[in-house]
């Protein structure tokens, strides 16, 4: 009866530890997650080291996607004056803002028709 009992115990401690390593786990994904949606520079340097074939598959789950936003935008000056927008940011160091729309939001409704002929 010893024996089983030790055993249980054991179990016991094996399955609390193996939770707190799962909530662990858990939270430091959910974390890693919020930063790479916070920062499209961040995923942009991040999709270049990762190979060809494993990062076409997860463009297709991006947050924009989901959310129907199109892929950041990247503003600038550069050195001189012009305005420039591009889908990957400056690499010399210029500070730029970063924008995204709707793919929605350049859609004109149009006109609603009645049955009138007037």
């Amino acid at each position: 009866m010893g024996l089983e009992w030790q055993h249980f115990l054991a179990l016991a401690i094996y399955n609390k530890a193996m939770k707190k390593i799962l909530l662990i786990s858990v939270i430091i994904l959910v974390f890693a997650s919020v930063i790479l949606y916070q920062s499209p520079a961040l995923r942009h340097k991040l999709s270049t080291l990762m190979p060809d074939s494993v990062n076409h598959k997860i463009q297709d789950f991006t947050p924009d996607k989901l959310l129907n936003k199109t892929k950041p935008l990247y503003k600038w000056k550069n050195k001189q004056g012009e305005w420039i927008v591009s889908d990957t940011p400056p690499t010399d160091g210029t500070k730029y803002e970063t924008f995204q729309y709707d793919r929605d939001s350049n859609v004109i409704p149009s006109k609603q028709i009645t049955g009138n002929a007037d």
